[in-house]
């Protein structure tokens, strides 16, 4: 990761832990718990929000095409990487979001809007990499419908 931002021209500032409260999930999201990070990153030659954002996607996406090569790489996703965005995912109910993620109850965390989506399925069991990112959209499953 910190390789690939450095040849992008990104600067990594430092990594940071996000504050969970895992007493409020259940065993099994508990014992399938992802190590769940943020990277903080400097964009030396971008100035513009929309390039910032750019160059961004295009450093997670050379990032992830790298780790799918590396026998840990299934285990790598990024929420975001997102200079406007934070990404905040897991297996969890709607009821205990905000206790889990304790930079939600933090006044220093201020958004117009946020969006939480729950997957409801039929046909696989819960797990922490199938809930949803939201980058760009988000969508119930049967975009197919719309036609």
């Amino acid at each position: 990761i910190v390789n690939i931002m450095k040849q992008e021209g990104l600067e990594v500032l430092g990594w940071r832990p996000v504050p969970t409260n895992v007493s409020v999930v259940g065993y099994y999201a508990r014992e399938t718990m992802p190590n769940i990070q943020q990277v903080f990153v400097k964009v030396e030659k971008e100035d513009n929000v929309d390039d910032i954002e750019r160059e961004l996607y295009i450093t997670r996406k050379l990032i992830e095409r790298e780790a799918k090569q590396k026998e840990w790489g299934s285990e790598l996703y990024f929420c975001s990487l997102s200079n406007q965005t934070i990404v905040y995912k897991g297996m969890l109910r709607s009821e205990v979001l905000g206790q889990f993620y304790l930079d939600l109850q933090s006044e220093l965390y201020k958004s117009p809007f946020a969006i939480y989506h729950r997957r409801y399925s039929t046909n696989t069991s819960p797990r922490w990499p199938l809930a949803q990112p939201m980058r760009l959209l988000g969508h119930n499953g049967e975009i197919n419908t719309i036609q």
